[in-house]
Order: structure tokens, then C-alpha cells, then sequence
């Protein structure tokens, strides 16, 4: 509590303890004067302490005004750095972002360059293989055509004969072309045998020497000629059916040559056992 309130305070008391009194009216109009005084007294004392209270509080308030201006400009300043931060950070990112669209177009770009020279060689390529295709046809063509060419006077050759010819060289080259054909089968029976020869030679090995060999050894040799002999037997089979195959069409093919000539040749019969039936 302030001294201008306590000094109130006393001077209710005062006068309520000479109201209890009951003194005179000098002493009322003497009081009311002290009353007086004391309220001017009291007045001006209470606009002095507000005045200095003001001047405090005013002090205390520039005291406190820069603190709180050091502070704003602390938190502005910050503030600021902050939103330069944010946008470094913003462009930073932009510009990451950018860089990567462009990575991305240029990694496009360079798959659609691939991509193109791909097409490119694969269309070349294509273009060289049809080119190719096409100069082997065209030679395919032509070597047919002279083939033919050749077929077709190799038969007007055929057909003229030997009508430039004297009975004396037709002898002599009749005796030439036997002799020739005698030389030829002749070198393929000596052919032929040989290959026999060797055939045997190989499925035929000579026997060892079956005095001195163990039972043991003999059992295996028996087994070793027996699969042999079972071998052979198979290729035997093989052969034979292989043979009557190409006989039965043999004989097809040449039924077919004489329907297409218009002649008719009696086919080979075969021999069929007759069963008599019993009743």
C-alpha cells in the first residue's frame, strides 16, 4: 500500500473518532481546514507519486522498448535467413528437377537415336538380303534356262544319230564301246569284291588260338561270336526287307511308266499257297 493511501487511511480514522467525540465547532472547522490540507496535501502527493510512477514505468519501458526492438530485429533477421534458405532450397530443388527432365529427355532422346539406327540397319539388311535373294534367283533362273538349253540340243543331237556315220565306223565304235563297258565291269567286280573282302575282314576276324586259352576265355569268345552271328542275322533281315521294298516299287513305278505310255505290261504275280478248305 502506498504512503498517499495510508495517509487517507488516518485521516478517515481521525475524523471518525471525532465524529465518536462529539467536539466543538472550532474544533470542526479546524478540523475540516487539517481535512483540507490533507486532501490538497494528499492531492498533490498523489499526483507527484503518479507523475514519478509514470516516469518509471515510462523508464522501465524505454529500458525494456530496445530489448524488445533487439529481439524483433533477432527474429526479422532470422525470419529472413529462413526464407532465403527456403528459397535457396526451392531453387536448389528447381534446378535439380530440371536437370533431371533434362536427363531424361537426353536418355530419350539417345534410345530414339538407337532405336532409329536399328530400324535403319535392320531395313538395310533386309534391303541386301532381298537384293541377295533376288541376284540368286535371277542366277537360279538363268542356269535353269541354260540347262534347258542344253537338254534341248543334247536331244537334237539324240535324235539326229548316227546317220553321218559308214557301217565301218559304226563297227568300230560299237567294238569301242563294248570294250569300254567290259573295262568298266570288270573294274566294278574288282570293286565289289574288294569291298566284300574288307566287309569280311572286318565282321570276320581270324580266330586266336583256342589250344591254349582257359575256360573262361572260351566261354567269352562263344558269346563274343554268338552276338556277332545275331548281329549279322539282323543286318541279314534288314537287307532282305529293305531289298523286297525297293522291288515292290520297282515294280509300281514301272506299272506307272507303262499306264502313262499307254501300254500294259502283266504285273509279277506272287506265289500264293493254295489251302484246301476241310468240311
Amino acid at each position: 500500500m502506498s504512503s498517499a493511501e495510508e495517509r487517507r487511511a488516518a485521516r478517515r480514522r481521525a475524523r471518525e473518532e471525532a465524529a465518536a467525540t462529539g467536539g466543538g465547532e472550532e474544533d470542526s472547522r479546524e478540523e475540516r481546514r487539517r481535512r483540507r490540507r490533507g486532501d490538497e496535501a494528499d492531492a498533490s502527493a498523489s499526483v507527484e507519486e503518479d507523475t514519478s510512477s509514470r516516469k518509471s514505468r515510462r523508464s522501465r519501458e524505454e529500458e525494456v522498448q530496445p530489448a524488445e526492438d533487439d529481439s524483433a530485429a533477432r527474429e526479422e533477421e532470422e525470419r529472413r535467413k529462413r526464407e532465403q534458405e527456403e528459397q535457396e532450397r526451392a531453387e536448389a530443388e528447381e534446378r535439380a528437377r530440371r536437370e533431371e527432365e533434362r536427363e531424361r529427355e537426353e536418355a530419350a532422346r539417345r534410345e530414339e537415336e538407337d532405336r532409329q539406327r536399328e530400324e535403319d540397319r535392320k531395313r538395310q539388311e533386309e534391303e541386301e538380303r532381298a537384293a541377295r535373294e533376288a541376284a540368286e534367283q535371277a542366277a537360279r533362273e538363268e542356269a535353269e534356262k541354260e540347262r534347258i538349253r542344253q537338254e534341248e540340243e543334247e536331244k537334237k543331237k539324240k535324235k539326229k544319230g548316227f546317220g553321218g556315220l559308214t557301217p565301218e565306223k559304226k563297227k568300230l565304235l560299237k567294238k569301242i564301246i563294248m570294250e569300254r563297258a567290259r573295262e568298266e565291269l570288270h573294274a566294278e567286280a574288282m570293286r565289289n569284291k574288294a569291298a566284300k573282302d574288307n566287309a569280311i575282314k572286318e565282321n570276320c576276324p581270324p580266330l586266336p588260338d583256342i589250344s591254349a586259352m582257359a575256360e573262361a576265355e572260351l566261354q567269352a569268345l562263344c558269346k563274343k561270336l554268338h552276338d556277332q552271328i545275331s548281329k549279322s542275322e539282323e543286318e541279314k533281315y534288314d537287307f532282305e526287307v529293305k531289298l523286297a521294298t525297293q522291288e515292290a516299287e520297282i515294280n509300281e513305278l514301272t506299272l506307272k511308266c507303262s499306264d502313262q505310255k499307254g501300254r500294259f505290261s502283266k504285273p509279277v504275280l506272287k506265289k500264293v499257297v493254295r489251302v484246301e478248305r476241310r468240311h
